[in-house]
């Protein structure tokens, strides 16, 4: 089991396997409208200690969703205390 910092993120879900924390993502899409869409991550919960996900394990489940955006990906955040935290942003090109 992983041994790292839990991370105390505001819960959507929770199943005897699986812990869902919420999320959105802000892209822009292939009409080049700028969009933000909300996101359920799900994590297994063998990689949390309780309902709290480890930080390896929300950032995997955040890099699929990036990975997965219907446009280009801005930045992905996930409620963390209460507060709207970035856990990804892309690198800009200029």
């Amino acid at each position: 089991m992983e041994t790292l910092e839990r991370v105390n993120a505001e819960l959507l879900l929770s199943t005897p396997l699986t812990v869902v924390v919420r999320g959105r993502l802000d892209f822009v899409d292939a009409d080049g409208t700028a969009r933000e869409e909300e996101l359920a991550l799900v994590i297994p919960r063998s990689r949390c200690v309780g309902d709290r996900p480890s930080w390896p394990a929300l950032m995997a489940a955040a890099s699929e969703h990036w990975h997965r955006c219907p446009g280009c990906a801005r930045a992905l955040e996930i409620c963390i205390d209460g507060e709207w935290r970035t856990l990804l942003t892309a690198q800009s090109t200029l």
